[in-house]
This record gives C-alpha cells, structure tokens and sequence, in this order.
C-alpha cells in the first residue's frame, strides 16, 4: 500500500469552515489559557467484532465503520486503507482491568512491572492480582499520523500485539546511515514512517484483527519534513516530560473487546 491509498474516510461531526478566520491568525482566539497538560492524544485501535463502533445501539456506534477499519476513537474517523504513521516516543505500562464480567473496566495505570510481583498465572496465563483484577502489559507508540494531516496520536498494543510493537522497534534499531567520514549509526526513531494496516489472526481462543506493520518513506521524503521534524522534537519532549498524555482512559468503554486477546 502506498502513501497515496492509506487516507481517512472524512471524519465525523467536524463542521466546514463558513468564513475565512485567517484573520484572527496571531490574535486572541480562545486558546490563550489551553497547555499541554490540558490536550488527550487520541488513540488509534483496529475495530473488532466487539468494538462499540460496530455495535448497534451503542454510543459510539458508526454504521459506516466495519470490523478490521483502524480507527481514531477521539474524532470518529476511520482508516479503511489503513495509515502511514510516523513513531515518534516508545513507553511501557501495565493496565489493571476488573473482570470483564464486572464491567467496571480500567481500574488502574501502571508506570513499572513491580505490580506483577503481586499476581499470579490463571489457567490463561494472564497476571492477575488478589482484588481478581489483571494486568496486562501495554506498549504505547506515539506519532504523527500522515494520513491524517500528521494528527498526533497513540497506537497501544498488548498480549498478541506486544509482538508487532517489538517489530517496529526491531525495524527501527536495525536502519544504519553512513556518516560522512563513513561511520555508521542508529538514526532516531522517527527516522522512517511505517505502513500499518489490519489483518486477520487466530489462536485456539478465537479470532481478531491484528496489525501489520511494514516500512515505509524515510521522513526526509515528505515534502514538509524540516516542519515535521520541528514538531516532532516539541512533541517527543512533551511526551518524555509527561506534560500530554494518550487517552487511555476511552479504553474502558472496550473493556469487553479487548478482554480477551488485548487487541487495542
């Protein structure tokens, strides 16, 4: 899939502009008090067969949307082609879920693994705490999605897709340039951008969408990179300063989706 294919469907409930507000460019616009500690990073999934916006009759139900679409949650706008992401920060962290039978969802965000010290195996192999609640380990990408108008945006990925994190990582620590006295080195994470699409997967528990993730263009192709990469490092520094945060909170309303094979 090329740059060209992996483009949105329009997002929903987003008015068009009825006047020019150029106008106001460098003026008071209502934004003089909004930080960064103020703004939720919307969160990128795969919609599943249990995804509310697939389901009829509930709130966030799409009848455009269709199983295996990537999905920005926050703006209800979705990705049939799939997207062109460009990682930007790599974060772990440990998410205690009730039960699913209790609905009551997230429970809590771990930053480190010393929760796990706390659990022990079910019959699954799931990690699961004295309260009956469990943890599940969660790599969280953060970028700029291209398809988007480069939106940033979080990608988490947990049990079955902890993998698919490891092979971008892997894709990403193996590129090598050449300096000019010949020496060679590990160029940043946001050196390249990745093609991620959705993509059947099965085990003896069932069946999902999972992600696939192959390269793609080098930053430095995208006609505005030198902007790009300006806002990239504001957006890294951000992010590693803990002043903006992904929305995991919009997790809990898929608790039931991604109880069982933590496809988020």
């Amino acid at each position: 899939m090329t740059k060209e294919l992996a483009k949105a469907e329009p997002a929903k409930n987003l008015p068009a502009a009825s006047a020019d507000f150029s106008a106001f460019d460098g003026l008071p616009s209502g934004y003089e008090n909004v930080t960064a500690r103020d703004l939720l990073i919307p969160r990128l999934t795969i919609l599943q067969g249990l995804s509310p916006q697939v389901t009829r009759g509930q709130p966030e139900y799409d009848e455009e949307a269709k199983v295996g679409d990537i999905y920005d949650v926050g703006l209800q706008q979705r990705f049939p082609d799939g997207i062109i992401f460009i990682p930007v920060y790599y974060q772990k962290q440990w998410l205690e879920w009730a039960p699913r039978s209790s609905g009551k969802g997230l429970q809590g965000i771990h930053d480190t693994d010393a929760i796990l010290a706390e659990c022990e195996k079910d019959e699954k192999g799931k990690d699961v705490l004295p309260n009956g609640n469990y943890i599940s380990e969660t790599a969280q990408l953060y970028g700029l999605n291209a398809s988007a108008d480069f939106r940033k945006s979080f990608i988490p990925m947990a049990s079955t897709q902890l993998k698919k994190a490891r092979r971008l990582l892997t894709l990403a620590t193996s590129e090598k340039l050449t300096r000019d006295d010949g020496s060679q080195f590990t160029p940043p994470l946001f050196y390249r951008s990745y093609v991620m699409t959705s993509v059947p997967e099965s085990n003896n528990e069932g069946n999902w969408m999972g992600w696939k993730i192959e390269r793609g263009a080098p930053l430095t192709e995208f006609a505005n990179w030198k902007q790009l990469l300006n806002d990239i490092k504001e957006f890294r520094e951000s992010l590693a300063e803990g002043t903006v945060k992904g929305d995991i909170a919009s997790m809990e309303r898929e608790a039931g989706t991604i109880i069982d094979h933590d496809v988020m």
